[in-house]
């Protein structure tokens, strides 16, 4: 019969686990690991195979932005976009924003305000049209929205706009 009894050596002292190779050398902080906001967009650009590690499965995500694309007017809430994706809500906005950098209202937010710089650049339908069919409540909360995100009003945007510059060269 075997009497050595093992002792406790020496207590270690903890560390932390090792980083998944995708995240060593990331910055720490609220961003870290997080992808950069360009590696997706609304035409559907996969992102690259590391971000989808962390982020939400290429199916789950596609059916997403499709769900965003179809309803784009409409009034779209965390749960329709969770349930298109087929997964909790909660760990679809938390997915969600490894996948793109942005939360999904915010993600659909900038949608929005990039089909509206379109549709002005179009230059045939009013602004508040085209806050309407873009599914803001008003007129004013669409120019809001739009001047904090793009730094000009949708006015401003159509007169000057970069379609207007590119016909001055």
């Amino acid at each position: 019969m075997n009497t050595t009894s093992q002792r406790p050596s020496e207590p270690r002292e903890w560390q932390p686990p090792a980083l998944p190779c995708a995240l060593a050398g990331t910055p720490a902080g609220p961003q870290a690991g997080m992808p950069r906001a360009d590696r997706i967009d609304a035409s559907g650009v996969t992102p690259p195979a590391e971000v989808r590690r962390r982020g939400l499965n290429r199916r789950a995500l596609t059916r997403a932005l499709a769900y965003i694309e179809a309803h784009l007017g409409e009034e779209i809430s965390l749960g329709d976009l969770a349930g298109a994706a087929a997964i909790s809500r909660f760990h679809f906005a938390r997915l969600f924003r490894a996948s793109t950098g942005h939360s999904p209202m915010a993600f659909l937010l900038r949608l929005r305000i990039a089909r509206a710089q379109d549709m002005l650049h179009a230059g045939n339908r009013r602004i508040a049209e085209i806050a309407a069919a873009l599914g803001f409540f008003d007129q004013s909360h669409f120019a809001r929205t739009f001047r904090r995100l793009t730094g000009q009003s949708p006015r401003e945007y159509a007169r000057r706009g970069p379609h207007r510059d590119a016909e001055a060269a």
